[in-house]
């Protein structure tokens, strides 16, 4: 007798619906739920009611974590009125790993859905500004809001503002737009821009300018670095993942190309969603190697984060669909945001809901929750990663310590010390810096931020960057490039250094060049990007296609 097949206990019906038909579960019985790799855990780190429904998870550089959570969605509350939204932050105030100290830093709010932690408080998005939320007189609340940006879009589509908040390492922070919304964003130096629906961009922290990053995506929600410096994107509707080349137009619905096609894609399945949110690269050693060189996204449809592994072709990542990450049989779990402590364990803000979608189902339903709202997190014990260091307050410990943390083997814990010494430390980072960068065994990470650093300090000497742009180490050979990308005027120097780039043996370093002399439109960059463009591999679609569009830029020179 031929058996029936057995029914998956993370894919059933109740997977499918639009409307959940499960009941929610106490969070003890939804731990008891989750389906993750051997040697892993999850842990819960807060619920409701101590936070409401939260959307982005941020961590500081005293290791803290900063929550926007959300009552009032998806109706926004009417402008001169305060809303209900938070920003909260969470503290491990006696060092055991655990978070046990909540602090409601900011009330009133109106629908975050971005954060960054800045200085003395958080850049944050609420309708309908971006703002700069400052704790003056250190009791651990904002007493004083500065408006950075707006009115901004959101009248349209409250599932589709600014947010996904991610700074780069020249300092910009850059955001993405999302569905439906028009914004016209306009900045103190008088430069402006206006998007309409997926889109991303970079502002300065002060309010004083604006760029536009990428053209296109329909949904963006969800952005991450390599430790190339490249940014990812999460997006819903056109691909799932994207790497970001700077000026490059992306799938929308049906707006065109700038003429030179859409930029290549990283992975073309769709992880059977059309609501992907929240996007983390793991390039550490800190779990096992077989999840080196991943991407996991957050998948609020089918309730996992989906893992994808990375392979290099070139300058250009290629996803092939792995085993998800997390799976579970609680229906109600969903991953909106994804960030990796400093501890190393993956961080997931989970939107406790039966209803996550916005157009599918009205979105006065009576079955949409407004309350719940969960924080877990995945931590590795096993026997084959190597563990992290214990996560520093970057402020109470030596400056050689804050240093040290730019070697680190985690992407977050660089980046944090690479703001903390350039926002915070200041010029007094500088000299101790350099003789770190100079030392015997100096590791390449260390190289590359502290010339970020440095650069950011104004205390980049030329000599200092042209000998990092020829160190044996790829990883400070396209830093070097890319620190020229942020450099307004080059010397004779610079540009022999950036074109010389064009022809180095790591493709990474090739494209790092493109994208640097895209930046820095003249006629005589042309004939070496023909060149240059005419050696591309066939399987390096990212490299050709940021060739072409420095080859544009520098012909509008002409």
């Amino acid at each position: 007798m031929k058996k029936k097949p057995v029914a998956d206990p993370f894919s059933g019906p109740d997977f499918q619906a639009l409307v959940r038909k499960a009941d929610s579960l106490d969070t003890a019985e939804s731990l008891k739920l989750f389906d993750v790799p051997d040697g892993f855990r999850m842990e819960l780190v807060v619920a409701s009611p101590n936070i409401g429904q939260p959307m982005n998870l941020a961590f500081d550089e005293r290791g803290r974590m900063w929550v926007t959570s959300t009552l009032e969605y998806p109706y926004p509350a009417p402008l001169g009125q305060p809303g209900r939204d938070t920003i909260k932050i969470l503290e491990d105030s006696n060092g055991d790993g655990a978070y046990d100290k909540l602090t409601t830093f900011a009330d009133g709010l109106n629908i975050p859905t971005g954060i960054y932690p800045y200085k003395d408080g958080v850049i944050a998005w609420s309708i309908p500004n971006i703002w700069f939320l400052r704790d003056t007189d250190g009791d651990g609340r904002a007493d004083k809001r500065e408006k950075l940006y707006g009115p901004l879009g959101y009248e349209r589509d409250t599932h589709g503002m600014q947010s996904s908040f991610t700074r780069g390492l020249d300092g910009w922070l850059h955001l993405t737009h999302g569905f439906n919304n028009t914004t016209t964003v306009n900045a103190t130096d008088g430069s402006s821009i206006t998007m309409n629906s997926g889109n991303t961009y970079r502002v300065q922290l002060d309010g004083s300018s604006v760029q536009q990053f990428t053209f296109g995506q329909v949904n963006p929600f969800g952005m991450c670095l390599d430790s190339f410096g490249n940014f990812y994107t999460a997006d819903c509707h056109s691909s799932p993942i994207y790497q970001l080349i700077r000026d490059a137009y992306y799938p929308s619905f049906g707006k065109p190309h700038d003429g030179m096609g859409f930029a290549p894609t990283v992975i073309r399945h769709t992880h059977n969603s059309s609501g992907l949110c929240g996007i983390v690269f793991n390039q550490s050693n800190h779990w096992p190697a077989e999840f080196h060189d991943n991407i996991f996204v957050g998948n609020v449809v089918t309730s996992r984060v989906n893992r994808d592994r990375i392979q290099w072709r070139g300058s250009s990542p290629k996803g092939t669909k792995l085993p998800d990450l997390i799976r579970t049989r609680d229906p109600w779990f969903r991953p909106v945001d994804l960030q990796f402590g400093p501890d190393g364990a993956l961080y997931i803000a989970d939107f406790y809901n039966r209803i996550i979608g916005h157009y599918e189902v009205r979105l006065d339903h009576p079955g949409r929750d407004r309350e719940m709202g969960r924080i877990w997190r995945l931590v590795y014990n096993g026997p084959k990663g190597e563990r992290l260091a214990k996560s520093v307050n970057l402020p109470a410990v030596p400056l050689d310590q804050a240093i040290a943390e730019l070697a680190s083997p985690l992407l977050a814990r660089r980046m944090t010390a690479t703001d903390y010494l350039a926002d915070d430390v200041g010029q007094h980072a500088a000299a101790p810096l350099d003789q770190a960068m100079n030392r015997a065994g100096a590791k390449p990470e260390l190289k590359a931020h502290g010339a970020w650093v440095l650069h950011r300090l104004g205390q980049l000497d030329e000599a200092t960057h042209l000998r990092l742009a020829k160190d044996k180490s790829e990883l400070v050979r396209v830093h070097a490039r890319r620190i020229a990308v942020a450099q307004k005027n080059w010397t004779s120097k610079t540009t022999a250094m950036v074109l010389a780039g064009l022809h180095d043996s790591s493709l990474q370093v090739r494209r790092a060049a493109a994208d640097a002399l895209s930046r820095q439109s003249q006629a005589d960059h042309i004939p070496p990007l023909l060149i240059a463009l005419g050696q591309v591999p066939e399987i390096d679609e990212h490299l050709r296609h940021a060739l072409r569009i420095a080859l544009r830029n520098n012909l509008r020179a002409v």
